[in-house]
């Protein structure tokens, strides 16, 4: 049991990491990316209809250019949002996100109607744009604090430093970072991670019982943002239920009905409003079909690791060491496998591309971070896995900043991975170990990599063992 004031510096090494990210991120957003695009701006419209016109009918949304309210003036429907089974223009992307931005997107536009004119253009901005950047900020927040309680949780495998230092290293490079300030539903995944993290690492407390329901709650409303949640969160129940089975254990009847109902019956409602609105459980991506390809799966499980503009490495490599750390941790991680497993494969098999279209590096793997930062933290007690995590820090550190300075850098270029290249000779040689799988590469190439990698990966293990035993 930590002391009080054990305790309290642990709460602040774990504030001011979280400020460390919050700040990287927010300063980033100030100079430079992407305004509302690609799926961004048809998530907002479903929050601006129901902010102003109380409903998630947006045919009217569109017709009006309400875009220009949030930064994309003329935005066109496309086949974002099209007619369902009763008549009304819904949009494709599931609206729990666009649901839970509402008191963002409120406070926002009160905001943006402050400034004038005149300082809005000085800063190249116009009302709209500046509403959707006051909701970025209010998804770094969110990242932020999620990162916090994970820094917390930490501490009970590593050092409040250690975690503190793990914690910001994660959330100040890619994917965590290019995703921290996009109106995608990878935030709020994250969030609730890290809030399953910290209840499963964290020393038992009076108030368990009621962070359980509020997380139960959490994990069962979460696919109400995207509908592949709905394997992810039973993933997720197992961890929490292997990891904290004596808070589940001393629930009573009455609190473990209350605690099915709050997990299971927001997903109920969500399968019930997709039947009735598509005349499928899956929602408005499997009307015709399941989005999912045993083909797909084959390029998918490599690429969104080892691509090398899409996948994790490529903007990551931090992340090299996660397999050795992940076995040498394996009695503290071994429980996550299960919602790492039924949210990867999922997603590597993804019809539409495991890419995630225009979208930074990993965008689907995001939530799994925090299982993987647990796997370094609890592995960072081998003298080997240390001196790997800081050679490994260096790379990582030139890439942050690279991408903090060119955010554009992030998104898919024609040209190749920008900030690698942007790195000069180094960085072009790094891409180059990389396999092209997203661009039709062979996955033999790919393959190879990842034997390689299995490789390092055993030689770090065993030189950890090694030198642990001496």
């Amino acid at each position: 049991m930590l002391s009080n004031g054990s305790v309290r510096q642990v709460h602040r090494v774990s504030r001011k990491a979280a400020l460390a990210v919050f700040l990287f991120a927010w300063t980033l957003i100030t100079h430079g990316k992407y305004s509302a695009s690609g799926d961004e701006p048809h998530y907002l419209m479903v929050t601006h209809s129901i902010v102003v016109d109380h409903d998630m009918d947006v045919a009217n949304n569109y017709a009006d250019n309400d875009g220009r309210f949030f930064g994309h003036d003329r935005l066109e429907m496309g086949l974002h949002a099209v007619p369902a089974r009763n008549g009304h223009v819904r949009p494709i992307h599931d609206v729990g996100l666009a649901v839970a931005l509402v008191p963002a997107y409120f406070i926002a536009q009160h905001l943006a109607q402050l400034p004038s004119n005149a300082v809005l253009s000085r800063f190249r901005m116009d009302r709209g744009l500046f509403a959707y950047s006051i909701v970025s900020v209010f998804l770094i927040a969110v990242t932020a604090i999620g990162l916090m309680l994970l820094a917390d949780g930490l501490c009970c495998l590593t050092s409040p430093i250690a975690a503190a230092l793990l914690v910001v290293a994660a959330g100040v490079s890619p994917p965590i970072v290019s995703h921290s300030f996009l109106v995608f539903p990878e935030a709020l995944a994250l969030f609730v991670t890290c809030l399953v993290v910290w209840l499963s690492l964290r020393p038992a407390d009076k108030n368990d019982h009621a962070l359980l329901m509020a997380i139960l709650f959490a994990l069962g409303v979460l696919p109400w943002a995207h509908h592949k949640y709905l394997l992810y969160v039973p993933g997720v129940l197992f961890a929490i239920a292997w990891k904290r089975w004596d808070i589940i254990r001393a629930l009573s009847n009455r609190e473990r009905l209350v605690a099915i109902g709050l997990f299971g019956l927001p997903q109920l409602a969500l399968l019930v409003w997709s039947w009735n609105e598509w005349g499928t459980l899956g929602g408005a991506l499997t009307t015709a079909r399941l989005p999912f390809s045993a083909n797909m799966l084959k390029a998918g499980i490599l690429g969104l690791w080892f691509d090398r503009q899409s996948g994790l490495l490529a903007y990551a490599p931090l992340y090299w060491i996660v397999p050795a750390c992940w076995y040498l941790a394996r009695k503290t991680t071994w429980p996550f496998l299960v919602p790492i497993v039924l949210l990867y494969v999922p997603a590597a098999s993804f019809t539409i591309g495991w890419w995630a279209g225009f979208s930074p590096a990993a965008r689907y793997l995001v939530p799994l971070i925090p299982f993987f930062v647990v796997a370094i933290a609890g592995a960072l007690r081998y003298r080997a896995i240390r001196v790997a995590a800081l050679v490994l820090l260096v790379p990582q550190v030139f890439i942050d900043a690279v991408v903090w300075q060119h955010p554009r850098t992030l998104w898919p270029s024609a040209d190749g991975n920008g900030a690698l290249r942007t790195l000069g000779a180094v960085g072009r040689a790094y891409e180059a170990t990389l396999p092209a799988v997203q661009a039709g590469g062979s996955l033999a190439v790919a393959v190879d990599v990842a034997v390689v990698a299995l490789a390092a990966s055993a030689a770090l293990v065993a030189l950890s063992r090694r030198r642990n035993s001496t």
